[in-house]
């Protein structure tokens, strides 16, 4: 898989949102996309299935009963 690069990320924000990054912004922000990608490879093999993700509707409306129990 190619590497996300800091020119990418600079030219993703800059068409997609008219937004320029620094060239240190534009390198973290491609570091933590390649950990992400490098890392989201592996997540069939950690055994996740029936997991709700972390902002699915189950999960959102589970914390919002114990927020409200907890007030």
């Amino acid at each position: 898989m190619a590497k996300f690069s800091a020119e990418t990320v600079k030219l993703l924000g800059r068409e997609l949102y008219d937004y320029e990054f620094t060239d240190e912004s534009a390198t973290a922000v491609a570091r933590i996309i390649g950990a992400l990608t490098n890392y989201s490879r592996r997540l069939h093999g950690i055994g996740l299935a029936g997991m709700q993700p972390p902002f699915g509707y189950a999960t959102l409306c589970a914390e919002a009963d114990r927020i409200r129990r907890s007030s």
